[in-house]
């Protein structure tokens, strides 16, 4: 779900290239990007029925991750200390919610 997640977001950032509203209209990547936003709230619904609410929602938080390497890898965005070091932190905490 958090990965399905996280590139929708790429997705949805891609369609914002022509700058126009009309241009975003026509992107297929804003399609594309809704569509697998809406998969994964499916996905996200199907795992909220198994597990607990205080679990999964935290657990959610893992799509940073996954929008850290995208951005790095297909928007040149740099990854530096301070994010290496936020995105620890969402680790253990998703390490410390699973622990029960």
């Amino acid at each position: 779900m958090t990965i399905v997640a996280a590139a929708a977001s790429f997705l949805l950032k891609k369609s914002t290239s022509g700058g126009s509203l009309l241009s975003i209209l026509k992107s297929k990547y804003l399609y594309i990007g809704g569509f697998l936003y809406f998969i994964s709230a499916l996905v996200n619904i199907w795992i909220l029925q198994r597990m607990p609410y205080s679990v999964v929602i935290p657990i959610g938080g893992i799509c940073y991750i996954w929008t850290m390497f995208i951005s790095n890898r297909f928007l040149n965005e740099k990854i530096n200390k301070g994010k290496i070091f936020g995105v620890s932190f969402i680790l253990m905490g998703v390490f410390f919610l699973t622990r029960q």
